[in-house]
């Protein structure tokens, strides 16, 4: 047996022979951390006493060696006296006694080991290590348990400063069921714990229904979103003030006995807001906010594709304000601005939502008409014609007119150029044929 553990134990040695008692001492303190030595129960008793009950800032005491016979008190009163204080500690008799009325009641105090005399030091030490190992390493793992609990309360604190340090709402799931969340998570709700959450509604619940933004009515939401793109995985929720918020969610697996998910939802309401102000100036006129060149080329393109496939009907109408010029030549640009902005507004009424309306450049329009035929086309054209025709304007005291040019796209015949050239034709005929009138592009 490995004897180095015995360093660290502080013995009582009782025995009322004083030369005995010396020189027993000082063998034993070659071994063991320290060694209280006394003369009987009595005095053993008070050291035990000094020590171990008063929680004294010295070393306790770990083990009990006690001759038996001694006067005052002898050893296994002792013992029985320091058990109703501390019964763990394991006792050791030294003893040349024989009764075997004295035998039993030690094996009642549940003795650790007997030592005859005369001594046999190896003996001693054998059987100091055999009674203090158990308590050694009872004590060992104790202490160990208790730093490592220490240890485990002290990181968990510390990932839950981090975790709820973080701006974004991270929530711990096993498996569908969420199991922990952090502070700016309980916040967004207005709650003080994830079980009041829990109660009233599951988080995909929370998901806002709306073009754009993920939302589902299964459990197994967590493997639905993993399987998105990345631009797609942005949800929309509600906070307990009733503003909404836009986020992106990502989502870390790991197994522990079973599938657990770190998901985290960062806000991106903001960034959201200035990318769609930033995708809007991008496809819109900034004046009449009708679609811009590109946005409606982008637009026509898919239409062909669609036209040439389903042939559905595709129908287009060009149109220019007449006399535009003499109109920001004599009452300005503002009062031309004005005009511009009061067409836009009277196509956005005459067309329909599944309608592409566009400022063309300068005083130009197009509309493109899917599922269109061209009587269709010209009579929406005719309605549009008339509704800019009897407009007022306070700042002119002349009807704005425009002339309108209408094509009908025939499937797999005419393409993108053909298709914008024919119309264009047709609103030039219109223009050189009195204007205020509507031309249909003869093929």
């Amino acid at each position: 047996m490995d004897k180095r553990f015995l360093q660290d134990i502080v013995v009582l040695y009782v025995e009322d022979e004083q030369d005995v008692l010396k020189l027993t001492s000082a063998i034993l303190e070659k071994f063991v951390k320290k060694v209280i030595p006394a003369v009987n129960g009595e005095e053993g008793l008070e050291f035990f006493k000094k020590y171990n009950e008063q929680k004294s800032e010295q070393e306790t005491i770990d083990i009990v060696i006690t001759d038996i016979n001694m006067p005052k008190m002898n050893g296994l009163e002792m013992i029985e006296k320091i058990h109703q204080i501390d019964h763990s500690i394991p006792p050791i008799i030294t003893t040349a006694h024989t009764d075997s009325d004295f035998l039993k009641k030690a094996i009642n105090l549940r003795v650790r080991g007997y030592v005859n005399k005369p001594l046999n030091i190896n003996n001693l030490i054998d059987t100091v290590a055999h009674a203090a190992e158990p308590k050694y390493l009872k004590e060992k793992l104790e202490h160990f348990n208790s730093e490592l609990q220490e240890k485990i309360e002290e990181k968990t604190l510390e990932l839950r400063s981090i975790l709820d340090s973080q701006d974004n709402m991270i929530l711990v799931f096993a498996g569908s069921e969420i199991s922990s969340a952090n502070k700016t998570f309980l916040d967004f709700f207005g709650i003080d714990c994830i079980e009041k959450y829990k109660k009233s509604k599951a988080i995909y619940e929370s998901f806002i229904v709306e073009k754009g933004y993920f939302s589902t009515t299964a459990k197994e939401w967590i493997d639905q979103i993993v399987q998105l793109e990345d631009t797609k995985r942005v949800v929309k929720m509600v906070n307990f003030k009733g503003s909404e918020r836009v986020f992106r969610v990502q989502v870390r697996s790991f197994v522990f006995h079973t599938k657990h998910y770190v998901v985290s939802f960062t806000d991106i309401t903001e960034l959201q807001e200035y990318n769609n102000k930033l995708q809007y100036q991008a496809t819109h006129d900034n004046l009449t906010k009708l679609y811009n060149r590109q946005k409606f080329n982008d637009e026509l393109h898919k239409e062909i594709l669609r036209e040439n496939r389903y042939q559905h009907s595709l129908s287009i109408i060009m149109f220019d304000i007449d006399d535009f010029k003499m109109v920001n030549d004599t009452f300005g640009h503002d009062v031309g601005d004005i005009i511009l902005i009061s067409i836009a507004n009277v196509i956005s009424r005459s067309t329909r939502v599944t309608d592409i309306v566009a400022r063309w450049g300068g005083e130009e329009f197009m509309i493109l008409l899917p599922e269109t035929s061209a009587n269709e086309a010209v009579t929406i054209a005719e309605d549009i014609r008339k509704n800019v025709a009897s407009m007022d304007y306070e700042q002119i005291d002349k009807r704005v007119t425009i002339s309108l040019g209408v094509n009908s796209f025939v499937a797999n015949e005419d393409n993108y150029d053909s298709f914008i050239k024919g119309v264009d034709i047709a609103l030039y005929k219109a223009k050189n044929s009195g204007k205020n009138k509507v031309v249909e592009y003869e093929k």
